[in-house]
């Protein structure tokens, strides 16, 4: 089971930001702070326009699909040849 995390981003100017990450997904992108928002959007900062990080971790609903491009797919079983009778 992944583990996600309930993120809160506080800039310099006292905004804060929300939104729901996995420990594999980036902090880091071209230099900027990057931060998956709860809609599916994403917001990059400055990293000198952030003054504070808030990581929770939060239950992961068993069955929900998990968008985690770093995990494997489940391998898929080829069908069974059918029995040939003469």
């Amino acid at each position: 089971m992944t583990t996600s995390y309930q993120i809160t981003i506080t800039t310099t100017s006292g905004e804060t930001f929300t939104g729901t990450m996995t420990r594999k997904q980036p902090e880091m992108v071209n230099g900027f702070v990057a931060l998956a928002e709860d809609d599916g959007g994403w917001r990059y900062f400055r990293p000198d326009d952030v003054s504070r990080f808030h990581f929770v971790p939060v239950q992961d609903v068993v069955g929900e699909p998990v968008n985690d491009a770093d995990e494997p797919a489940e391998p898929t079983k080829e069908p069974e040849p059918a029995e040939q009778t003469e």
